[in-house]
């Protein structure tokens, strides 16, 4: 032994350092080893014991925790360990939260002696539910998101580890995001403001002329996910052969639509469920979905689009809730249009807006039609229809208020609207010129605007004298055209 070695070794401190940083190698060697087994994951951390429980019953069950979330590399090795460290210290600071968030990277799953890519692409599952093909979604960019093993695998519950999220199928096949400008109606929904994503039922309207779909956008047939029953069967009585029907060319949707309930929006209350911030960071949708589901932990598509219906109780939730608008559509455009206009006047000086006060308000429609009364033509049916009453005004105005102006106001547009009827039948048989017609035609068509609204100027005044000197003005420009062709 050397001499300064001996000299070194006398003195206390350096003995004492040697021998601490020995045991310390020693016990880090001894904690890393411990730290990566399985029973350590499940019984020294309290937390892990539901996660621990389900991996025990599960598929994986001979392949070690760490196998699967510390992916391959030296790097992620150390940055688990070092994790771990920080998670025990806010373990015993009594920081740990009673839901830990684990990922687990695709090069995991695809470490020498688990999956391959090639073994993955190949394999197909076919059952009596649904078909599925690794080859179409593995490596594949679907809506600006990298398809991977952990886009569909997931632990979705307590019981249930790192299993299918059938959820994720509905997410990308068949929801999209809605495409109607920001506060223009979309499917009879006034859609909602920028901070809330409002998603929409896909039907179909997505592929080119040549019935392609575009890039990156995942197909939504039926077929693309389940086939055909091949056998009749009963279902309730009723025996459905889907060859039969099939035969005569019916389409899915014919029997099916609704199958797929319509999504819930994702407001900002979603994002701060985790986040701290306000919406005026957040990413745009692209970033923000990539970031999520390809970020350093995972976040599953149902923890911000809720679980979306889809099958049979889906369709009976549908019907027991049927939407009239499918079939009765726009039945109160004109009425809406009348109420809500905030168009300038053209007959006023400064161009000012004939709005509503009602309308400015706040009041809807279920403020002055308060009276269940019998559908007229059908009294025995027993439907019922809200029809206003002069009453309803003494809820917010002075007593007596509606049967006073409402009078006023009707008798008011009855008399230029009878004028304006008889001034339009003064052109009945003439022979016009192109532009005399046009100009009758649009007094027409403004005429009609106030019979169809019916109310006869309660649901807006000002709008409705306008609509009836624009519809004079019109006549009386057809008759300087055709007294100028004369």
């Amino acid at each position: 032994m050397p001499g300064w070695i001996k000299r070194a070794w006398k003195r206390r401190l350096v003995r004492w350092s040697v021998i601490v940083f020995s045991l310390m190698t020693v016990f880090g060697v001894v904690a890393v080893e411990a730290t990566g087994t399985n029973r350590f994951c499940g019984e020294a951390c309290h937390i892990m014991g539901p996660f621990y429980e389900s991996w025990q019953v599960s598929s994986h069950k001979d392949v070690d925790c760490v196998k699967c979330h510390i992916p391959p590399g030296v790097n992620s090795y150390m940055d688990a360990k070092l994790n771990g460290l920080g998670q025990v210290v806010d373990d015993a600071l009594n920081r740990t939260s009673t839901k830990p968030s684990a990922s687990v990277s695709q090069m995991a799953c695809l470490r020498s002696g688990c999956h391959s890519l090639e073994t993955l692409s190949a394999v197909k599952i076919e059952n009596d539910v649904f078909k599925f093909a690794h080859g179409k979604h593995v490596g594949r960019q679907y809506y600006g998101i990298e398809i991977g093993c952990t886009t569909c695998h997931s632990h979705v519950k307590g019981s249930e580890h790192f299993e299918v999220n059938t959820g994720v199928c509905i997410n990308c096949h068949l929801v999209e995001r809605d495409r109607a400008p920001n506060g223009a109606h979309a499917n009879g929904i006034v859609v909602a403001p920028e901070s809330v994503i409002r998603l929409a039922v896909r039907e179909g309207h997505d592929r080119r002329t040549d019935g392609t779909l575009p890039e990156g956008m995942p197909p939504s047939t039926c077929n693309t996910c389940h086939n055909t029953p091949d056998k009749p069967f009963d279902y309730h009585g009723l025996t459905v052969d889907h060859s039969e029907y099939l035969s005569y060319g019916a389409a899915c949707e014919s029997c099916h639509r609704g199958a797929t309930a319509r999504p819930a929006p994702i407001d900002d209350d979603s994002c701060l469920s985790c986040h701290v911030f306000g919406v005026e960071a957040s990413l745009p949708s692209e970033e923000m979905h990539r970031v999520h589901s390809e970020g350093r932990h995972k976040i599953e598509c149902f923890s911000c689009h809720g679980t979306i219906r889809h099958g049979p109780t889906a369709q009976t939730m549908a019907l027991e809730q049927l939407d009239c608008r499918q079939c009765h559509t726009n039945q109160h455009t004109i009425q809406q249009q009348t109420y809500l206009t905030n168009m300038p006047d053209p007959h006023a000086g400064a161009g000012a807006p004939f709005v509503s006060p009602m309308f400015l308000a706040h009041v809807d429609c279920t403020g002055c039609h308060v009276e269940p009364s019998p559908l007229d033509g059908e009294p025995g049916n027993g439907a019922r229809v809200a029809r206003p009453t002069p009453q309803a005004c003494d809820a917010c105005h002075q007593q007596g208020l509606g049967e006073q102006m409402i009078p006023l106001w009707q008798n008011a547009a009855r008399g230029l609207y009878d004028k304006a009827i008889a001034d339009l039948a003064a052109f009945q048989g003439l022979e016009l010129s192109t532009q005399a017609a046009a100009q009758v035609e649009r007094a027409r068509s403004l005429i009609d605007l106030v019979r169809i609204d019916g109310s006869w100027g309660v649901h807006n005044p000002k709008y409705t004298q306008s609509l009836l000197e624009q519809a004079r003005d019109a006549m009386a420009a057809a008759r300087n055209e055709q007294d100028g062709d004369g």
